[in-house]
């Protein structure tokens, strides 16, 4: 065992090393600790994290590891920590693997009976998640395929879900992704745009996705949105004619309360009068699907 400032660090132990998502500051003891003990450093990108160890006056060797050496790179890493290497895997900024590259280390790690520790640190995805209000459960998406049969059919998901929903989005492709959202859900669902979270600028904002298609030459920066959940839906007046995504939305909506014991008359009532929608067009969609 090598230990550093009353850190221990286990040989032939992958770490998996959260690093400041903007803000220097939100750098941890143990992960300076960690990344001094290492036999080795794999980077995103190397200069990213250099500038990091310089700043915590960490010197140790770093290598390249990201989406495009990863199975090049795979098995030399493996043999390595199998002889007994001390790893950290750290990505530019957050928790390797969340919408970072490093799944398939760990994956490979675990197969080969590889211990694997995570030291914690900061997520874009819980910081905006806790800013933004809305209520667990929550879906995390990472960022949305660019375009083609792999966007379609993630959007098709998107519109089937009730519960809070985020995504990782790069401000060159947030307008067409608040306009299939817009498409999709309707112009009154509710939406928080966080952005340059930890930094000086950082800023949550929330409204609806009309109000936030006016506003995207303002969104600049590292970006993370949040769908409300359905019952944060801004509808003030009844919905003769609700769109299909809404229609599945609500009955799932129905299944979920009969899950947890409410009547099915109970259930419709509710969720009818709550979204303003007729009540026994629901009633008619529930008891279909059962039949």
């Amino acid at each position: 065992m090598r230990q550093t400032d009353g850190q221990i660090v286990e040989p032939g132990t992958l770490y998996l090393v959260g690093t400041p998502i903007g803000n220097l500051g939100d750098v941890t003891r143990r992960s300076e600790a960690v990344l001094g003990a290492v036999d080795v450093i794999l980077c995103e990108d190397t200069r990213v994290t250099g500038m990091l160890l310089q700043a915590i006056n960490v010197d140790r060797p770093k290598e390249a590891f990201h989406q495009h050496n990863t199975m090049r790179r795979l098995p030399s890493i493996i043999r390595r920590l199998q002889e007994g290497q001390a790893m950290a895997l750290v990505s530019d900024r957050g928790m390797p693997t969340v919408s970072d590259p490093g799944r398939e280390l760990v994956e490979a790690c675990h197969r080969e009976g590889i211990p694997v520790s995570v030291i914690p640190g900061a997520s874009a995805l819980t910081v905006a998640f806790a800013g933004s209000g809305y209520s667990h459960p929550l879906l995390f998406w990472g960022f949305l395929p660019a375009r083609g049969k792999e966007r379609r059919e993630a959007l098709q998901g998107v519109a089937e879900t009730v519960i809070t929903q985020v995504f990782y989005e790069a401000p060159h492709r947030l307008k067409a992704t608040i306009t299939d959202f817009s498409e999709l859900l309707g112009e009154e669902r509710e939406i928080t745009v966080a952005r340059e979270l930890t930094k000086p600028y950082e800023q949550f904002w929330q409204g609806t996705l009309a109000e936030a298609n006016r506003q995207i030459a303002g969104f600049r920066g590292e970006l993370v949105l949040l769908l409300a959940p359905i019952d944060k839906a801004r509808i003030k007046t009844r919905i003769d004619e609700p769109s299909p995504q809404l229609w599945l939305a609500l009955k799932a909506l129905v299944e979920e309360a009969l899950a947890h014991g409410e009547p099915v008359t109970d259930a419709v009532r509710r969720i009818a009068s709550q979204f303003r929608v007729p009540r026994r067009d629901l009633y008619d969609l529930v008891k279909g699907h059962d039949d």
